[in-house]
């Protein structure tokens, strides 16, 4: 039972609800106590002072004086300083309470004392020249049955008001709980293939209805990412359909013979090598966007000078510019320190310098240009291309799209300008499309410069033994 949190909520609202009760009984009865007793000794004083009052005005002598006394719940009593009885009531008080009485009066008693079952109070007072103590006593014997009434009611009133405040608050818990069990139920139905249900809010401003819209949120984002999975496995697939049915195709050719030029077959196999090296490629590409994603990419850091990565970048596609008659330049500021991971820093401009050689017609150019401004480094990729549409530009970095016809024909497989903007990303930095028209396109990367003080020294110490 107690695996339902309608029973543990009941239970806890009981245990709560009985600590109060029983404190508030506690403090209650101990003030009803101390009311009880204050008015009792407030009673015996009064009854003290009009005795005396009236004894003092009395002409006889005192074991003359015959006491009528109006009052059946308490006795009254003038002794000698002796202790002795000089006159009283007809008292009900024991004889042995009697003599604690007179003892006490022999050594002084005044003001208030318990005697057994009998609460006194003393007053000394002087009449004719002679000292007497006029002791006034009740007993505690009604006092004590108010208060043990008191008791019974609220022994016996918690636990039925317990019994009554658990049935209550278990429907309350219950009432309260039917949302979320039908927010349950609603969950539970939403499969893969119903993403795009959702749960129905009753009261958006309870919290309630706030974990109702989180769990909508939370669905919308599993739509999207589920959708956005499809979309990436379908486009892979159609990706590596391409190379594999080349590599398939050329096969076939060549062994549908069996006696062929070796020339041909030196071309079979050339084809067949730069598809698998285009689907090897794409593997490598989509197993980091996989691991990326993921979070389980290993990310290695380290001290170099981005001056000399951009340098060897524009050296390795030197080649590549050359044979399209393009010209590629770079204009970098020396010591540019920086601690990233190398290879990934690498592999992020050179995406972006092979795409600006890749889609720039012949005879254009390509420039690289870094900067530092006092806490960021920006590096801007320049190309003299054709540009890209203005209706491509907000997905240029979307995984396989490859934009216009143009662009869709020129090889890769839209895979570069996402893979670079994750780099960017996970270094603490960003990639931005800063601008493309009929002129040219410019990408420009933002790296933070500061070191983390833990690693300065070994910043500097790892440079130096590279000077």
């Amino acid at each position: 039972m107690l695996h339902s949190v309608r029973a543990r909520l009941t239970l806890w609202y009981t245990a709560i609800l009985a600590l109060v009760l029983i404190t508030f009984s506690v403090i209650s009865y101990a003030f009803l106590a101390r009311a009880i007793r204050a008015a009792t000794d407030a009673s015996l004083s009064e009854t003290a002072r009009e005795f005396a009052s009236a004894f003092s005005s009395e002409s006889s002598a005192p074991s003359d004086l015959r006491l009528d006394f109006r009052y059946s719940d308490r006795e009254l009593m003038v002794l000698a300083p002796s202790g002795e009885p000089v006159t009283a009531s007809k008292t009900r008080i024991p004889a042995p309470d009697r003599q604690q009485i007179a003892n006490a009066v022999r050594n002084g008693l005044s003001g208030y004392r318990t005697f057994g079952e009998f609460r006194v109070f003393a007053m000394p007072m002087s009449v004719f020249g002679h000292r007497y103590t006029t002791v006034v006593a009740q007993s505690l014997e009604a006092q004590d049955q108010r208060l043990f009434a008191a008791a019974r009611a609220v022994i016996l009133g918690i636990p039925i008001a317990l019994l009554v405040a658990a049935a209550g608050g278990y429907l309350l818990a219950r009432k309260s709980l039917e949302p979320v069990t039908r927010m349950s139920t609603q969950a539970r139905d939403i499969s893969a293939g119903t993403l795009d249900q959702r749960i129905a809010v009753i009261n958006e401003r309870d919290e309630l209805g706030f974990l109702a819209i989180t769990l909508n949120e939370l669905l919308e984002r599993l739509q999207r990412a589920f959708d956005s999975q499809k979309r990436f496995m379908a486009e892979a697939s159609h990706e590596m359909r391409t190379p594999v049915s080349i590599i398939q195709g050329e096969a076939d050719v060549v062994l549908a013979r069996p006696d062929r030029d070796p020339a041909e077959y030196r071309t079979s196999i050339e084809i067949m090598r730069k598809a698998a090296l285009n689907l090897t490629r794409i593997v490598q590409n989509l197993f980091l966007l996989a691991r990326s994603d993921a979070g389980t990419y290993p990310v290695t850091n380290s001290p170099f000078y981005l001056d000399e990565v951009l340098a060897d970048t524009v050296r390795a596609m030197r080649s590549a510019a050359v044979a399209k008659r393009i010209a590629l330049t770079c204009d970098t500021t020396s010591d540019l320190k920086l601690f990233a991971d190398e290879e990934l820093i690498g592999r992020l401009f050179l995406n972006l310098v092979d795409n600006a050689v890749k889609f720039t017609p012949e005879g254009g150019s390509v420039s690289v240009r870094a900067r530092w401004d006092g806490e960021r480094y920006r590096v801007q990729v320049t190309d003299s291309g054709p540009g890209i549409a203005p209706s491509d530009q907000a997905r240029v970095f979307e995984r396989f799209f490859r934009g216009d016809r143009t662009r869709r024909r020129a090889a890769g497989a839209g895979l570069g300008l996402s893979i670079a903007k994750w780099i960017a990303e996970v270094h603490g930095g960003e990639l931005q499309l800063e601008r493309s028209d009929a002129t040219g396109t410019t990408f420009a990367v933002s790296l933070p410069a500061t070191l983390p003080p833990e690693v300065a020294v070994e910043v500097v110490e790892r440079l130096a033994e590279r000077l």
